[in-house]
Order: structure tokens, then sequence, then C-alpha cells
């Protein structure tokens, strides 16, 4: 039985070979005509390898381009999902690194080319700062109530991230909602991280993010007028003079309890120069948490002289 499928074998054998080898080539011209291989390309996200421990990497290429060559078939079969473009950050140090992409392809796809071709990636350290939370407020209470007392759950939280970025942060802040309220309330206050120009500083976590505020608000506002008193000094051996505010008194609006004890309300501090003879210039007035006035500048003029030096008489 072995013998005769040798023979089949054997027997024009190499019409058989020529036949396969042909069959083979016209195989090839059959695929390659219906399945050329073309180019295409996929956006893919950019991952991060091996980051160093304690230090963040900050970048801006978020995906990257990658142009490749494959059957025209394999651009159907796969999708984005199907590739990896990465970064690796094994053994690098704290600064700017420029690092080429490495890709991943399914089997049967050429890289013919990455967009950008580097990528700059920032290592920066971990760190954290404490700092105050400011409050401030928009809208307005009900009227004929007034806000007698805010108070924070804390008075400072944690700022969290790359150092760079931390430093940016100028101030803490989280904003409470009056919603035209007439009876005192709790809520919860995101708070928000912001640079000297109160842009939002990004990378950076605020721990806790939301602290709780309680607003007490009394009913019954009261009006009153209360003269302004400059705070203005100046060096040893010279004194001030002819002190004049205007406006000299000012209306001040708020919860009668609060406004029942404010006798005078007065400017900034202020050291007048040594030399300068007359001070003339704008004071910020120092307004009281939940007190309303229209203006809180005040124009104040004085005149600066020296002090009399005492002497001693002589008897005869």
């Amino acid at each position: 039985m072995m013998t005769q499928i040798i023979n089949i074998f054997r027997r024009n054998f190499l019409k058989k070979l020529i036949a396969l080898i042909a069959a083979f080539l016209m195989w090839v011209y059959v695929m390659a005509d219906q399945d050329p291989a073309i180019n295409g390309s996929y956006n893919v996200p950019l991952t991060i390898s091996n980051a160093p421990y304690e230090l963040v990497p900050i970048y801006n290429e978020k995906e990257i381009k990658i142009e490749t060559r494959a059957p025209r078939s394999y651009f159907a079969k796969y999708n984005w999902n199907a590739f990896r473009v990465y970064v690796n950050l094994d053994g690098l140090d704290e600064g700017d690194h420029t690092i080429k992409p490495q890709v991943v392809m399914p089997q049967g796809f050429d890289l013919i080319e990455t967009f950008p071709k580097t990528v700059t990636v920032k290592l920066d350290p971990l760190t954290e700062q404490q700092m105050p939370v400011e409050l401030r407020t928009s809208g307005s209470v009900a009227p004929n109530s007034a806000v007698r007392e805010m108070q924070k759950s804390m008075e400072a939280v944690t700022v969290v991230g790359p150092k760079s970025f931390v430093e940016q942060v100028e101030k803490i802040f989280g904003t409470v909602n009056f919603s035209n309220n007439t009876a005192s309330f709790e809520m919860q206050i995101p708070m928000r991280a912001v640079d000297s120009k109160e842009n939002v500083v990004q990378n950076v976590r605020v721990v806790p993010s939301v602290i709780t505020v309680s607003v007490d608000i009394e009913s019954g506002i009261k009006k009153k007028i209360v003269p302004i008193v400059a705070e203005l000094s100046v060096a040893d051996g010279w004194e001030l003079t002819k002190i004049n505010v205007e406006p000299a008194q000012i209306e001040i609006t708020g919860a009668e309890s609060l406004i029942n004890s404010i006798i005078t309300l007065k400017t900034e501090p202020f050291t007048v120069q040594t030399g300068q003879k007359n001070f003339k210039g704008s004071l910020k007035i120092i307004v009281p948490e939940s007190v309303t006035i229209k203006n809180d500048e005040v124009e104040v003029s004085a005149e600066v002289i020296r002090k009399p030096v005492a002497r001693e008489s002589t008897g005869n």
C-alpha cells in the first residue's frame, strides 16, 4: 500500500511540482491583488511605563498618531484598541526628558512613523502644603435679614501635587451662595486652588476637597451712621496735625446685634514717610464681616510737623 502511494507521487513528479508552484504563485498574486498592503493611521492614547517612585510625570501629549502599513483587510479588522503607545521612564531622575514613544502593534503591521516623534516628560517631586481657607460669598440673603456669622469646619486644607504646580497655588477658597436665605443653614463648600491671577491650578488636589460652612442668619437689619478714624502714624520726633477724613462718617448696614456694637470704623494702618510735610491719599476702611457699606475707601489728608523739643529752664 505504501509502495503504491510513493509510486503515485513519483509518477509525473516534475509536472506535479510545477503545478504546485504555479498554484502557489497564483494564490500570492490573487491575495496581493485583492488585499494589497496600504498605509493607515491610528490615534492612540499615550501611557506611562515605569514612573519613578515619588516623582510625578507631567506631559502635554495625551495622544500619539501612528502611521502604519499592513494589508488592507487588517485595517478593517483592528482599531486603535489593538495598539499601545508608551514612554518608558525607567531610571530617569527629576527634570525634563525627551523620549521616543514605543509602539506595540498586532502581527502583520509595520510602523512607519509616530507623530510627534518624541515626547517631553517632566518628572516633578510629589509634595504637599497646608494653606488657609478663604470664604467668598455670592448672592444675598433675603430682605430684612443679615448674616451674623459664618463658621468653617476647618481653617486650613492641604494642597497635594507636583512641586512646580503646588508652588503656583496662591490661595484656597470656597464660595458660599446665600440664595436669598431667610434662616440659618449649613452646606458643603467645594475648595478651589487658584494662582495669583485667579486661574484654577491644574494637576493638584485639595484635601479635603470640601468643607462644611455654617451660616448664622439673623432676621431684622439695622442701619447706622458711624465716624471714620484714620489710622495714621509717623516716625519718632514727628507728629500729625489737621487730620481730615472725607467723608468723615459713613452708613453701615447689618444685623442689629452686630451694628449696635460698632462705635467707629477705622482705616487700614498707614505710615507717613519721614520728611513729607503734607500727606494726602486714599485709604481702605476695615469693614467687619457681615457689615456692608457703599464705599470702602476714604480720602485722608494731614500735616506732618516736628515735635517741639522741651527745653529745661535755669534760674539765676
